[in-house]
């Protein structure tokens, strides 16, 4: 019940003194008196204790979690004061996370109480400061929710999306194929005609079998580096999420292909971050921001560097070298 109801409960209790002074009844003034104390112990109860109320400590039940994702936070809510708390109802505040408000019945003087909290996240983003809403009360809401802040460190990760490689990935021209350099030293990797090469490259074993003369062409493994600028200007939220999704896909793709991957967005063209593993894609998605009511940046030119481009949503032409999906 809240304020309202809390006035119209004192309008009855002063009606109930009135019939009791003008009737006499004795059964009508305990009325009052019951309806009265309640009324007192309801304001002034949760004024004393609210100042006694404190997260000791809290745990988060997920090492990994994922935007749609349910999980758990323990918390361990400490009761500074004299007086037992009776009935406490705690929730969440912040725009990542969903839960439904929770009660904590009963609480002894000086004691810490164990709850746990079941969020769903519906955000990605990263949290690194976590508000806590305590409300308590007998009887009837009167006053705000207490806030206490919980200093976190966690993500909530974006989803994956199913795309199609074939018509999304860049062609050989950029050089994606090129998993061996040739070069003087490294590995065996095949073998060539004599080439007026150094007599001491010669395979004389397979001169000796075969009347030819042969060299063994070495390589190095390389590593196909590919960059990659987020084309994060916002147009609708399921699209820009849609987009992020897909990203995470694809990105998680290459990584399995041992490509490495340099991505950074439109605000910061000059500021690659080098993604080495999935968790590192993750983080970097995680904290991707769209950048509202903003025009198409003039520096945005035609690409020269190989291996460079920027990852876009399919409905957006722009005359560069292009991820779109």
């Amino acid at each position: 019940m809240g304020k309202l109801e809390y006035a119209y409960s004192w309008l009855i209790a002063i009606l109930a003194l009135l019939v009791s002074i003008n009737v006499g009844s004795i059964l009508t003034f305990f009325l009052f008196l019951t309806i009265f104390s309640t009324l007192i112990i309801s304001l002034i109860y949760p004024l004393i204790i609210r100042k006694y109320i404190e997260i000791e400590r809290f745990s988060i039940q997920s090492t990994n979690i994922y935007k749609g994702q349910n999980f758990k936070i323990k918390i361990f809510i400490k009761n500074n004061s004299s007086l037992p708390i009776i009935l406490l109802k705690i929730k969440t505040n912040d725009k990542h996370l969903e839960q439904k408000e929770s009660t904590i019945f009963y609480i002894e003087s000086k004691k810490i109480k164990e709850h746990t909290l079941e969020l769903k996240a519906i955000k990605r983003g990263f949290i690194d400061n976590l508000e806590i809403l305590i409300n308590i009360s007998l009887f009837f809401d009167l006053f705000p929710s207490i806030k206490k802040n919980i200093n976190t460190s966690f993500y909530i990760y974006p989803n994956f999306s199913a795309i199609n490689y074939t018509n999304i990935l860049p062609s050989q021209d950029t050089n994606l194929g090129l998993i061996y350099k040739l070069t003087e030293e490294g590995e065996f990797f095949a073998i060539r005609d004599y080439q007026f090469d150094d007599i001491k490259k010669i395979s004389w074993k397979h001169w000796a079998k075969t009347g030819k003369l042969v060299v063994k062409q070495k390589a190095q493994y390389t590593t196909p580096k590919l960059f990659f600028i987020i084309f994060n200007l916002s147009t609708e939220e399921s699209k820009d999420e849609e987009l992020v999704e897909k990203t995470n896909t694809f990105f998680k793709y290459l990584l399995s292909q041992n490509i490495e991957i340099y991505a950074t967005t439109l605000e910061r063209q000059d500021e690659y971050q080098h993604i080495t593993n999935l968790k590192n894609s993750l983080v970097f998605l995680s904290k991707l921001e769209f950048l509202k009511n903003k025009e198409i940046p003039s520096n945005i030119k035609k690409i020269n560097e190989n291996n460079t481009f920027f990852i876009v949503n399919k409905d957006l032409n722009l005359n560069v070298p292009k991820i779109s999906f």
